[in-house]
């Protein structure tokens, strides 16, 4: 992590976590054209952003076929329908358990990004810092 870390790197890297990390990757294509070079600090935010947007739109994906195909199984359908009514059943603010989670990791990685910090998130930030030697 850098030293210096301007204000405009902290809320860039914490609006790329707001708003799925489109925010930090026009940024990065706006920086590339001007030939200039991203910060660790932003570009670890950056990755670590659109890494976790990618992360749960494929455990969608992936639960989605499995419930589909586990729910035509006639003895099955009972216990496969009980864990969706859990995951996905309105608990708080109409929210779902699931999607709370996701909400509460987003909230902590921006906050965390917006102080200027990197913001560490177990197995995923072990993955962007391998990927980024």
């Amino acid at each position: 992590m850098t030293k210096d870390i301007t204000a405009f790197e902290r809320i860039a890297s914490s609006l790329s976590y707001v708003t799925a990390g489109w925010f930090g990757l026009i940024y990065c294509i706006i920086l590339t054209m001007q030939k200039k070079k991203m910060s660790k600090f932003l570009r670890y935010n950056v990755y670590q952003s659109i890494f976790i947007v990618l992360l749960v739109f494929l455990c969608c994906a992936i639960f989605g076929l499995i419930f589909n195909i586990l729910s035509h199984i006639p003895i099955i359908q009972v216990l496969v329908s009980w864990i969706q009514l859990i995951l996905f059943k309105p608990v708080m603010f109409g929210r779902s358990i699931v999607q709370l989670v996701i909400g509460l990791v987003i909230l902590y990685s921006a906050v965390i990004s917006l102080i200027g910090k990197e913001p560490r998130i177990y197995w995923i930030s072990d993955i962007i810092d391998y990927n980024m030697r």
